[in-house]
Order: structure tokens, then C-alpha cells, then sequence
């Protein structure tokens, strides 16, 4: 149930990523809608499944990227299976580490790309220094908001099912 989510949260990431590329022009260098995506989806799942997420999240991002298929797939990959190995070791459950989580996962993106385009593509433009604090500020500041509005919604989901059990009379045995 959790990756059919994650595929229907990439499809939704793929509009959005979409729309902001056509609306904003530097939107695709500023946000990276499948790295949130990809780093979320690791904080709530086993190691298998979270390299499986950033496996889907970066080929999904290769297809607007425009360059050497696979580099996004393996990025994110790398990022969602250390963020999972970070989350089976410590306890990440408030908003100011999930926000940390995800700024350090945009510098580890951001550094295994560079990595591999100056492996594999050599004279390729490799990412400034204004593209990876713009990704780190938007990845921490949008998935601490992802993060506060799940949270918000689980909370209210939890209370009217609490309540609906009171007016059926139901009791937890």
C-alpha cells in the first residue's frame, strides 16, 4: 500500500515538476520534487523499499532532466537507501529533523551528481553553488511542510475515527 503511494505521490510529483517548469523558469534547478518525494517516502519504510522509492523518484526525474539517463535514478537511489540506514538508526519523527534530513539528502544529491557528471560526461556544467542552496532551502523548507500537513491530517483522521467509534458505540477490546 505504501509504494502504490509513492507512485501516485511521483505522478502527482511529475504534474507539479511539470507546471513549475512551465510556469517558473527556474523552478527544475531550484526544486526537486522526487528528492522530497524519494527522502519522505525513507523515513517511513524498510531499506528495500526505500531504494526501490528513489529508484522510481530519479528515473522519474531523468525524464525531464534532459541529460544522461540513469544519473537522477542513481542519486536518489544512493540518498533514499543512506536515509533509510539513518532512519533504522535514530529516531526521526519531528519536523526540524525532517527538514535537516532532507537538506543533507539535497547535498548528497547534489554532490553523487557532480560525481558522476564529471565521471561520465566530462565538460559538463556541474551544479553552482546557488543551485544547491536553493535546493537545500526548498527540500528542507517544502518537506518540513509536507512533513507538518501529514502530521495535521493523521491527527484529525485519528479524532474523527475516535469520535464515529463513540456514536456507533464501538469499544476497542
Amino acid at each position: 500500500m505504501r509504494f502504490f503511494r509513492l507512485i501516485l505521490a511521483t505522478l502527482l510529483g511529475v504534474g507539479i515538476h511539470a507546471l513549475g517548469s512551465d510556469l517558473i523558469p527556474w523552478f527544475s534547478s531550484a526544486v526537486d520534487v522526487f528528492l522530497i518525494l524519494a527522502v519522505y517516502h525513507s523515513l517511513d519504510n524498510s531499506v528495500a523499499s526505500s531504494v526501490a522509492g528513489g529508484t522510481v523518484t530519479g528515473l522519474a526525474r531523468d525524464v525531464f532532466s534532459g541529460g544522461f539517463y540513469g544519473l537522477h535514478g542513481f542519486a536518489n537511489t544512493l540518498v533514499a537507501y543512506l536515509t533509510a540506514s539513518i532512519q533504522q538508526r535514530l529516531v526521526i519523527q519531528q519536523p526540524l529533523q525532517v527538514g535537516l534530513m532532507l537538506v543533507l539528502a539535497s547535498a548528497a544529491q547534489l554532490a553523487v551528481l557532480a560525481g558522476l557528471q564529471s565521471l561520465l560526461l566530462p565538460g559538463a556544467e556541474l551544479p553552482t553553488s546557488g543551485t544547491l542552496l536553493a535546493r537545500m532551502a526548498t527540500g528542507g523548507g517544502l518537506g518540513t511542510a509536507l512533513y507538518l500537513i501529514e502530521r495535521r491530517a493523521r491527527f484529525s483522521l485519528e479524532q474523527w475515527r475516535e469520535q464515529r467509534r463513540r456514536r456507533l458505540s464501538i469499544v476497542d477490546r
